[in-house]
């Protein structure tokens, strides 16, 4: 037994519901098992709380206040200094010492003290609302632990009840440099939102306008979350730390705010979306507008592109399409938007303009690479052997041939933690997305099932959520819904359904900028993926469908092959290493697959097992030279003639140098008769 199980058991025998917090941070562990409605699933029950902490047990420690405890949060000298100014004493109560100040524990106070962010400076107040909780000894954050520095009963405060009904919190965010919010007072939108929050369906897109809001002024990102943090607790439903930072830290890290574009006292300063070489988004925060470019491409007349218009959370015109560089054009197209939304049009679509043909003629800076520092990049795994942690992998192989049902058991087995497929580590457990544009929802569910059962498993035993989307249309125009869907279930691979059908119809599959707008997509997005494609047909090699650079531009590409001679219910896979960036090609793996159906033909049961190729006249030639002469002379003695005499697709001189590395890597050994075998047969 840990010891935060042992801390998370001891508070609920107190009556304090606990949760599970992701190790080293406050937010909830996500968890469709044991923990499915985030700060909502706080319980009791020693038997749920055993299992989560022994599944998670590098995990922090929450305590919902619900309706046993009010908290008063101190966060740093100021606040005891705002206290005493208020004439307000700590009274002697339960305190635990967090990494920047204190938690002072009071009986539950309800109405009477109303949660609430900024009731004095860096002070707050947490209770049952909005699903209160706090982090809670020994939790640990950036190596700042929390202690129980006063082991007292919870205490009472009337002094400070009396003060909360007299005097309304600051609508001001709780960052001590309330500077940065000059100009607000103007902004009716940015004080409603910090007092009344944001309701269910436009949580993410207020906070992705205030993030944009904040980036403009140049609040740097750390204070920016802080800022929102009455927001956050003011949203219905809450809405999570983890959520918020997310989705605040995206705005940050993906968009750049604009320089040296023309404004005036009607138009502001946008800041603009680029990643991706296709597609431009540019919002403006004060203004409420969202301007959408998709489809950019350079023709003999100018730019031209699809360009749609929205408020943050409501659609206003488009898509359309438009030469950006006819004047004719943007004119006639502002007459029409004046209709839908009251602003300086013409001035929206010169910026627009000019930011977009500045950008398609502009190169990267040049760096001097004597004082370059390079960004530390996680070359681990999301699943050893086949996806890197944010790496995009490629799949492909003939139809027919079970890539995407493999996809689907890499996909159960993160979500799993399980092994479902040999040779695998699924790592830690994390949320998956398969993203499709071939299938139907009811034929993804029927083959997952049907993998968990071939493991004797089901649904229940799934860990972290498994999302399916159906898709049209390109992968790039569905990015915000994508990297929305990550933030909300924290995903850590996703898989494409296919590359072919996500290039949607703008571009052919073996136009290289399909390729470059789906690698730059899911680079944009942050996570590993997994893209499944067709083999190309009349190609020497085998290789993937399309433009060479979907192979250019992965980082791992395997190719799937089977022999269709296996039997009805069975076959045979080969795993073929392709390519390997940052690894080297490892040997090919060989499955065999058991299938049980229906009286439908509907899979009910799917079973993965290890297989030995050289057993498959289909499929051992993916083996090398060396592996297939290593199989055949095991436990037997073969001379080279013998060897070619089994081996026929085999030459000579190839059979001898294979045998000569095999000697060299003392693999094999020779008798007098001048056979070989395989030496670990010799010394068993």
């Amino acid at each position: 037994m840990n010891d935060m199980l042992d801390a998370a058991l001891s508070y609920a025998t107190q009556g304090w519901a606990v949760l599970a917090l992701s190790p080293n941070s406050k937010a909830p562990i996500s968890d469709s098992l044991l923990a499915p409605h985030g700060s909502l699933s706080a319980t009791t029950d020693p038997e749920i709380i055993t299992k989560l902490f022994t599944t998670y047990p590098k995990a922090n420690l929450g305590i919902a206040c619900g309706d046993s405890f009010t908290v008063v949060d101190l966060d740093g000298p100021e606040a005891k200094e705002a206290l005493t100014q208020a004439g307000l004493e700590i009274p002697e109560c339960r305190t635990h010492k967090t990494p920047r100040g204190f938690h002072l524990l009071l009986s539950h106070q309800g109405d009477d003290l109303p949660q609430t962010a900024g009731l004095l400076p860096k002070v707050d107040i947490r209770n049952g609302a909005s699903n209160g909780y706090i982090v809670a000894p020994p939790s640990m954050i950036d190596g700042n632990p929390y202690k129980l520095i006063r082991d007292l009963p919870l205490g009472q405060w009337p002094e400070l009840v009396e003060y909360a009904k007299t005097h309304k919190p600051s609508s001001r965010p709780r960052t001590g440099d309330t500077a940065a919010w000059e100009g607000a007072e103007s902004q009716s939108w940015i004080a409603e939102a910090l007092s009344d929050g944001a309701k269910e369906g436009t949580r993410h897109h207020i906070t992705i306008r205030l993030a944009s809001w904040l980036m403009r002024r140049k609040i740097p990102v750390d204070i920016a979350i802080t800022m929102l943090e009455p927001y956050r607790l003011a949203s219905v439903p809450p809405y999570s730390e983890r959520e918020l930072e997310y989705d605040v830290r995206d705005v940050y890290t993906r968009y750049s705010v604009a320089e040296d574009v023309f404004s005036n006292e009607d138009v502001s300063t946008p800041i603009v979306l680029s990643e991706i070489a296709n597609r431009r988004v540019f919002r403006w925060a004060d203004e409420d507008l969202v301007v959408e470019l998709s489809r950019i491409y350079t023709s003999r007349s100018g730019i031209d592109c699809w360009i749609k218009f929205s408020t943050h959370t409501d659609p206003l015109f488009g898509p359309v399409r438009l030469n950006l560089l006819s004047s004719s054009g943007r004119e006639s197209l502002a007459r029409l938007l004046k209709n839908r939304k009251p602003m300086n049009w013409q001035m929206v679509l010169d910026q627009v303009s000019n930011m977009v043909s500045s950008s398609l003629e502009e190169g990267g800076a040049a760096k001097d690479m004597r004082f370059y520092s390079p960004e530390s990049v996680d070359q681990g795994w999301c699943i050893r052997p086949y996806v890197q942690t944010n790496q995009a992998t490629i799949m492909f192989g003939f139809a027919g041939n079970g890539k995407s049902t493999i996809a689907t058991a890499l996909l159960l087995s993160k979500a799993t933690g399980a092994q479902l497929l040999p040779f695998v580590d699924p790592g830690f457990p994390g949320a998956v997305l398969y993203a499709d544009w071939e299938d139907s929802e009811e034929s993804f569910n029927t083959t997952a099932s049907a993998i968990l059962h071939g493991h004797q498993l089901g649904w229940g035993d799934v860990i972290k959520p498994v999302l399916y989307r159906r898709y049209h249309g390109s992968l790039a125009d569905h990015f915000d819904a994508i990297a929305a869907d990550i933030a909300e279930h924290d995903i850590k691979l996703i898989c494409v359904d296919s590359l072919v059908a996500a290039s949607g119809d703008q571009y052919s599959p073996n136009d290289a900028e399909a390729a470059r707008t789906w690698h730059q997509v899911v680079s944009a997005l942050g996570v590993s993926s997994i893209g499944i494609t067709h083999a190309a047909k009349n190609s020497k090699e085998p290789s993937a469908f399309g433009s060479v650079y979907y192979t250019n531009l992965a980082r791992s590409i395997f190719e799937i092959s089977a022999d269709a001679e296996a039997g009805r219910n069975s076959s045979v896979i080969a795993v073929t290493h392709r390519k390997g960036n940052n690894t080297g090609l490892m040997k090919p793996v060989g499955l065999s697959v058991d299938f049980e159906s229906d009286e439908f033909d509907n899979p009910v049961k799917i079973q993965y097992a290890s297989a030995d190729l050289t057993q498959s006249e289909v499929l051992a030639s993916k083996l090398s030279s060396s592996d297939r002469i290593l199989s055949l002379i095991t436990k037997v003695s073969m001379s080279p003639s013998e060897i070619l005499e089994e081996l026929t697709d085999l030459k000579p001189v190839t059979i001898r140098q294979a045998l000569l590395r095999l000697k060299a890597r003392n693999e094999v050994s020779i008798n007098s008769a001048g056979q070989y075998r395989k030496l670990d047969d010799v010394t068993s």
